[in-house]
């Protein structure tokens, strides 16, 4: 199940996504019409399907032309979409994503957040973060050129 969260500001509407976008999803009904300016955050979205996938595309495609459309803090289950689909951001544009890390001393697993901007001049070599469990570093733990394979079409 999927829920919205909208917040007026003086960049846009604000739409922070969070749980599963699945079957039963409706951009409708949880967005509605968008302003000229729309930003959507997907930091707690955990999971998207297929049918998720279609409903997706179907609604933000709608909104070409009409709506000035950003995404910002993606999981990496949005950005495994980014990946797979060529036009998953429907000519939004992408401010951040969330990445993969694992720490090599207790092996939890947790991500960072990073601007694409910032993505782009590192290439793929991403920095160790610190473990927020036990304080060693962690390393990213995914494969850089399929993790990051997008960052050329952004």
């Amino acid at each position: 199940m999927l829920n919205a969260a909208k917040e007026t500001t003086d960049q846009g509407l604000v739409v922070r996504l969070s749980g599963t976008i699945e079957e039963n999803v409706n951009f409708e009904q949880l967005i509605g019409t968008p302003p000229a300016k729309l930003i959507v955050n997907c930091k707690e979205v955990a999971r998207i399907n297929s049918v998720g996938v279609k409903a997706w595309i179907k609604y933000f495609q709608s909104l070409q032309g009409k709506s000035k459309l950003r995404f910002q803090e993606c999981s990496t289950a949005i950005v495994e979409q980014i990946n797979l689909i060529s036009n998953f951001l429907c000519g939004g544009g992408l401010d951040s994503i969330y990445v993969p890390f694992t720490c090599v001393s207790c092996k939890s697993q947790l991500v960072g957040l990073f601007k694409i901007e910032d993505l782009k001049k590192m290439g793929m070599n991403v920095p160790e973060l610190k473990c927020s469990k036990c304080g060693n570093k962690a390393v990213f733990d995914d494969i850089p050129e399929e993790y990051f394979g997008f960052l050329t079409r952004v």
